[in-house]
This record gives structure tokens, sequence and C-alpha cells, in this order.
């Protein structure tokens, strides 16, 4: 019986060491082409796990199966380098000038929540003066919110319509000049986009929600959702991102100025979108970040899809999750030098 289960065990752990291996051709599989196997890269967090999960088990066992599920971790670290960091931060002395960015999704700030468990106004009045960021942007923004945000006098607020009540701000300590927004055909979600002066300096800040997936993150919802119908829905939403990143490249490819790239990717550093965003630009996580970078938990099971990103002569110093949160997602910030 044992041996039969080892057996049955093992051919599972194949299994899952195969997908890992095919994780490693996503980042280059646009979702256009390939729309159901993309969406493997929301799994990637939980293959690793089993990975190392069947690794255990079989050195538990003094088993040479061990090496299965170990080398394609170890291939897997150093390939994408994304989920697990340990660093420490830079010497600010060492610039002339330096910007604290925070990015938040706030959820309208649990204006339409039942029963919120906490108070979203104090909450982030708490974690802005801890924090006292630069520059906040802010996904799923409450226009009627109560927030006291006068310690930000230069605000970029954008709704689509005249009458919303979710949009998407942008909040400066410094002088903000041509503002403007994407407004995504066929999504609530939205981009914003500002130039930010500091003393001599003009850096480009996006603040993107890219294309939501709109599935409930728990187990439960799945289980009663038909597979079918959830496979279109994600597939969609891929395409649409892709769409949408095309747009801001696009944008991005005219601007002279340095870039930073913050908020909501909608996806996890295993997909086609994160690829994307971050080729030829920094990840603040990877750059300066600690532990698993966890922005939003699936039923408990952490995810990072909330990003910093900065191109070339933006150098990071610092990254920090904050944990403290009223959102289904953690506020993520960010210092850079320069």
């Amino acid at each position: 019986m044992g041996r039969f289960f080892n057996k049955l065990i093992f051919w599972v752990n194949l299994i899952a060491a195969f997908l890992l291996l095919i994780s490693f051709v996503l980042p280059y599989l646009p979702p256009k082409t390939f729309p159901t196997i993309s969406l493997l890269s929301l799994f990637v967090p939980l293959i690793i796990l089993l990975n190392i999960i069947f690794a255990l088990y079989w050195a538990i066992q003094l088993r040479a199966r061990f090496f299965l599920s170990f080398t394609v971790l170890f291939v897997s670290y150093f390939y994408f380098n994304v989920f697990y960091e340990v660093s420490k931060g830079g010497d600010a002395s060492q610039y002339k000038n330096t910007l604290s960015v925070l990015s938040y999704n706030v959820r309208l700030f649990n204006a339409y929540e039942k029963n919120p468990e906490t108070d979203a106004v104090q909450m982030m009045s708490e974690i802005l003066a801890e924090q006292d960021p630069d520059v906040i942007c802010i996904q799923e923004f409450y226009r009627f919110n109560k927030v006291d945000f006068s310690a930000y006098p230069y605000q970029y607020l954008h709704f689509r319509r005249p009458r919303a009540e979710l949009g998407h701000a942008f909040l400066s300590k410094y002088p903000i000049i041509n503002t403007g927004a994407f407004d995504f055909e066929g999504s609530h979600n939205n981009t914003l986009f500002a130039d930010l002066i500091k003393g001599n300096d003009t850096i480009r800040v996006y603040n993107l929600h890219l294309q939501s997936i709109d599935v409930n993150p728990r187990i439960r919802f799945l289980k009663e959702t038909d597979n079918e119908k959830l496979r279109k829905r994600i597939s969609s939403a891929f395409t649409k991102q892709q769409n949408q990143i095309q747009a801001i490249l696009k944008h991005q490819s005219n601007t002279k100025h340095p870039i930073l790239v913050c908020g909501d990717f909608n996806n996890t550093p295993f997909s086609y979108s994160y690829h994307m965003l971050k080729n030829g630009m920094q990840d603040s996580f990877r750059e300066r970040g600690n532990g698993l970078g966890t922005t939003f938990e699936f039923d408990k099971f952490p995810l990072r899809i909330d990003y910093i990103l900065a191109s070339k002569g933006l150098d990071f110093l610092t990254f920090e999750t904050i944990n403290k949160t009223f959102s289904d997602h953690r506020a993520i910030k960010a210092t850079i030098g320069w």
C-alpha cells in the first residue's frame, strides 16, 4: 500500500514539476493568442508551493525523487526571482533628490461593504500619518470619502462620468502638470498619468488599475462557478489587460522624462502583463523588498498584484508592504533617489 501511495504521489509530483516548467514561458505568451494557457499565471504561486511540499516529502524519506521538485524550484527561483526577497535599504545620502510614493487600492474606502471590520477613514488617516509619503496613487477612489488629504495640495482626481462615485486619484506634495487619463473602452478600470515637478526635475508618474478579473477571492466561489464561464471571464480580462498595456506602453514611448509606474496590475509577477510593464524597468520589491511581498490574499493564499516600477536613472532606496489595511489590498510604499 505504501509503495502504491508513493507511486501515486510521484506521478502528481511529475505533473506539478511539469506545470512549473511550463510557467517559464507564460510571461512571453500574449493572452490574445493564448487565452487559456495564460490563466496558469494566476496559479504559479500554488504550483511553487506544491513543489516545495513534494520536495520536503521526498527529503524526509531520503529519496532521490527529492531532486525532481528541488531542481525546478532552484531554476525557477533564479529565473523568476520574484516570489521571495531578502534585501536592505539604500543610502539616501548618495542621492541629490529623493521621493516617497505610496500606492493603494482602497476598495472605495469600504463605502459599499456591509459591516466593515475597520473604520476606513480612521485607518487611512493613520497610514498617512505613519508613512507620510510625498505622492499617493489611489485606485478605486470614492468621490465622497471623508479622508483629510489637505497635506497634498496638488491633486488630480478623475471620474469617467460627472456623477460617477468610482474614480482614481493622484495626490502630491509637489506640483503636477500635464495630467490625463486613458478611459479604457468597455472597462471600469483606468490609468492616470501626471508629470510631477521636484526642483528642476520632472518625473512622469502612471497610476494603473488594469482590467479586473471580477472573481470573488474565495475558493467556495470557484467551486460554485461554472468552469467554462470562469475560464472565459478570466481570459477576456487578460486580453483586455493586454490592450490596456499596449496603450500605456505606446504613451510611455513618447515620454522624455524618467518614469514611475504604480498601481494594481490585477495579475501576478509570472504573467504576460507584468513582463511587458516590467521590461526595461526596475521592480521596487525585487530591488528592496523582503519576504513574499503579499499585497492581496485569495482565500488566505498570498499574491503580489500591486507594484511600483521605475525606469533607469531612478534608484529604489526602500520598499515596504504595509500590513495595516481596511481594503482587500495592502498599500505599498517605495522611496526613489536620483
